[in-house]
């Protein structure tokens, strides 16, 4: 791997709390600045600086005063810091998120950014790794595990679960009590109707409506949901 450029921290946020964590956020592509404009905007850390592996990325800056760094540039950040893995595609972000971790030592933890324009209940559970963006709604006990991602205006209802490393995508619905497996992708403007369950790996797609349970590694897709075809309702 070629020599990392020197590395310039942002300077820290006087806004922040006095003993607030560095932020690594790791993929410096759209879903990137997503999750570190929604960073900045909590003031939760000290400092918000992007990784990519990448080579014609370092050196760049994600946002103005984000700087973006190699992957062995974070050997040498000062501790303590946290990881956020922005990654949309929900496999690579929970492999990125094991590899970057078993790499790291000294207590490197995963970390959740809820930016406070999003809507959440005081009863939700988030688990670390998650994403809540913008005007997004987590209500009331709803359960969302490791890596989640709540992207721009989309409702997770009262006592909804979302499995880890699952994306509900921006305007998504999810009705009460609907339960979404782990690495699943409930896509921009769908539908899930009250209790159902969206199964592990599977899609809905763009604009569905889902009347009914769709199975672990399903492909659905209209209004109502059927399973695809190479895209293809049957």
């Amino acid at each position: 791997m070629p020599a990392s450029p020197p590395i310039a921290l942002p300077p820290a946020d006087p806004r922040a709390p006095a003993d607030a964590p560095l932020l690594v956020v790791f993929g410096a592509g759209g879903h990137g600045r997503v999750a570190a404009d929604a960073a900045l905007a909590s003031r939760a850390w000290r400092g918000v600086v992007a990784c990519d592996r990448r080579e014609q990325l370092w050196g760049s800056e994600l946002l103005d005063g984000v700087p973006v760094l190699s992957p062995r540039a974070l050997g040498d950040l000062p501790v303590p810091w946290q990881l956020h893995v922005a990654i949309g595609d929900n496999a690579s972000r929970r492999r990125e998120a094991q590899t970057l971790l078993a790499g790291q030592a000294g207590g490197t933890v995963l970390a959740t950014i809820v930016h406070p324009q999003a809507a959440l209940s005081p009863s939700a559970v988030i688990g670390p790794g998650c994403l809540l963006t913008a005007h997004c709604v987590v209500a009331a006990l709803a359960v969302l595990g490791e890596g989640v991602i709540v992207n721009h205006t989309a409702v997770v209802d009262h006592d909804c679960a979302i499995g880890a490393w699952a994306h509900i995508a921006p305007g998504a619905r999810l009705g009460g009590a609907v339960r979404v497996g782990d690495g699943a992708l409930v896509g921009s403007g769908s539908t899930v109707m009250r209790g159902l369950r969206v199964g592990s790996g599977s899609v809905l797609g763009a604009g569905a409506v889902a009347l009914q349970d769709i199975p672990d590694e399903g492909r659905w897709a209209g209004v109502p949901a059927r399973q695809t075809h190479d895209g293809v309702a049957a």
